[in-house]
């Protein structure tokens, strides 16, 4: 599966970029929340992410950093930025509708090393829950990028993988969706060899 990720002048033009569906439900489940999102690329900063779940009252318990979010009903996003190396780092993003947000990275879905204060203050996420629906907005500067990845810096021609999630691990309405889909027999987001493709594509 692949992504192309428009380079964007600013977050105005974000819903002009491709939308994706978090449509693949791995491991079965009756609850099936339609979610959606745009990714996009503004130069010499970093990307915007946007993602809008089609759900009422969702549910969201915790409200500060580094809470385990999944447990509520939350959308993620996980970015690998060198998927060619063996065991690679990746990046992943939890949020709930509190815009409460889990930020670690990573080799492994054990180990995994959160954010520290400093870069979490730069990565924004805001949420907004709407009569029929809830969505977040995501920012993740090149600052941070490179924090995690030092001397690697994104720009147009760039590749990279990710994936995104829906997800409630907390009995009722439990499910797990994603945007690639994870050919594995028990629910794991945690696996960048199943993330999809992505291109940064210039300015036009």
């Amino acid at each position: 599966m692949k992504y192309d990720v428009f380079s964007i002048k600013s977050s105005e033009y974000l819903s002009a970029c491709p939308a994706f569906s978090v449509n693949q439900f791995n491991w079965g489940g009756s609850y099936r929340p339609v979610t959606t999102g745009h990714l996009g690329y503004i130069p010499g900063s970093g990307f915007l992410l946007e993602m809008e779940c089609q759900e009422t009252d969702p549910c969201r318990t915790y409200q500060n950093a580094n809470d385990p979010v999944y447990l509520d009903s939350a959308l993620e996003a996980f970015f690998c930025f060198t998927p060619d190396q063996p065991d690679p780092c990746y990046l992943n993003f939890e949020m709930n509708a509190n815009g409460a947000m889990l930020a670690c990275y990573g080799e492994s879905r054990q180990n995994r090393i959160p954010l520290s204060e400093e870069l979490r203050k730069d990565v924004l996420c805001r949420a907004q829950i709407d009569e029929q629906s809830w969505r977040i907005r995501l920012t993740l500067p090149l600052s941070v990028i490179a924090a995690v990845y030092p001397g690697l810096t994104p720009r147009a021609g760039s590749t990279f993988t990710c994936n995104f999630y829906k997800i409630k691990e907390s009995e009722g309405q439990t499910h797990f969706a994603s945007f690639a889909p994870i050919p594995v027999p028990e629910p794991n987001f945690h696996l960048p060899a199943y993330f999809a493709q992505a291109q940064i594509l210039p300015l036009t």
